[in-house]
């Protein structure tokens, strides 16, 4: 595990209007190894994107799940992915798969 990805969680903040927005809180920093799994291209109204579909195996944090984002530097290059399934498979908390998506509008 030779990557470094940010865990970043939701989080709501009050804006000086008084209003609800979603933010963005890093909570951790964990080593991963991270593969590319499969890239698609869709064309709709808001023109065409591509989602590139990450598997990644990381060191085990209680903070990391299904509603995180990941922020990855790829050679010079960040990338944000949203989490779409976190496992601890052997269930003995040392490491998670993480299966996450990239989405480039």
């Amino acid at each position: 595990m030779r990557q470094m990805v940010t865990v970043q969680n939701p989080t709501v903040t009050v804006d000086s209007l008084g209003q609800n927005s979603e933010a963005w809180l890093s909570v951790a920093a964990v080593p991963a190894h991270i593969e590319q799994m499969d890239t698609s291209e869709s064309v709709d109204d808001g023109g065409p994107a591509i989602q590139t579909t990450y598997r990644m195996l990381a060191a085990w944090h209680p903070n990391v799940s299904t509603r995180s984002r990941l922020l990855w530097t790829d050679r010079g290059t960040v990338r944000y992915l949203n989490v779409r399934s976190c496992t601890d498979r052997d269930q003995r908390q040392r490491t998670l798969e993480i299966v996450a998506v990239e989405v480039v509008l």
